[in-house]
């Protein structure tokens, strides 16, 4: 499965530093969408699609900071090999503005996206957030052990980062899709960790779908093998579907896992 932390920021920070510390987010008007079926009697049920603004969900991420304090947290991604690695991507820009924010380098982050919302017949809304990230912080440490104090494969853990703004960062773009269904339209949006990581969702929330995309440079480590400071990319791909039956490959809803080092010129990096 998949954890991680990252700092926490109020909404209306979050829109600042959004403007003000190299984080863009978009905002999109509102816009109103009908979609047409059928009950089993034939009456017609009319469901309604409507654009939010990404803020909606930027703002409500990273309000809790239990595993790398006090950076606020986000999900984080392992794979399905015999040695498990344990990947973070800053995904929402909250890792970035915090570190700017805190005498921390500029990583130049780049968040924008949409948030689709549609009624549902029972009074709940299904909500698609797609993000597209550029320039997240990413690093990548071996599993089993400590998250925190295992030895970094590829980049740089935040706190590092903020301890030592001269270290060379791990930056990947990335693409993210998630579908969960929420408690009505217009109602706030769940910060994805608490409540489908944690289990605090409410009883109307639920999870259906999850896909992770990302790929970028970075500097690989001695523990990943190489001379340290060797040139290297990190490639994410995660598919997470939580509509299945369970068992087999889809056991922990991600049938497909994939952290991938390689060696810039060269091929993979064995785990």
């Amino acid at each position: 499965m998949k954890v991680h932390r990252a700092p926490s920021l109020a909404a209306l920070a979050l829109v600042a530093l959004a403007g003000s510390c190299g984080c863009r987010m978009n905002s999109t008007a509102p816009n109103l969408e009908l979609s047409g079926s059928r009950t089993r009697s034939g009456a017609p049920v009319v469901l309604v699609t409507s654009q939010r603004p990404l803020s909606d969900f930027i703002s409500t991420q990273g309000s809790t900071s239990l595993f790398f304090p006090p950076f606020p947290d986000f999900i984080a991604w392992t794979n399905n090999n015999p040695q498990t690695r344990f990947a973070a991507v800053d995904y929402t820009g909250l890792v970035a503005a915090y570190l700017q924010s805190h005498g921390g380098p500029t990583l130049g982050t780049e968040v924008d996206g949409t948030v689709s919302e549609r009624a549902l017949a029972d009074g709940r809304a299904e909500v698609t957030v797609n993000l597209h990230v550029k320039n997240a912080m990413s690093w990548v440490c071996g599993l089993p052990g400590d998250i925190v104090t295992n030895p970094v494969l590829f980049g740089h853990r935040q706190g590092d980062l903020l301890a030592d703004p001269s270290l060379k960062p791990g930056l990947s773009n990335a693409n993210m899709e998630v579908v969960f269904i929420n408690d009505a339209p217009g109602a706030a949006l769940p910060d994805l960790v608490t409540a489908f990581i944690l289990g605090n969702s409410t009883p109307g929330q639920e999870l259906k779908f999850l896909k992770f995309r990302s790929d970028g440079p970075g500097p690989l480590h001695a523990a990943s093998g190489v001379n340290e400071g060797t040139p290297g990319r990190l490639q994410i791909t995660q598919t997470g579907l939580f509509v299945t039956g369970g068992g087999g490959a889809t056991g922990d809803g991600f049938p497909a896992e994939h952290v991938e080092l390689r060696v810039v010129g060269r091929g993979t990096v064995k785990p």
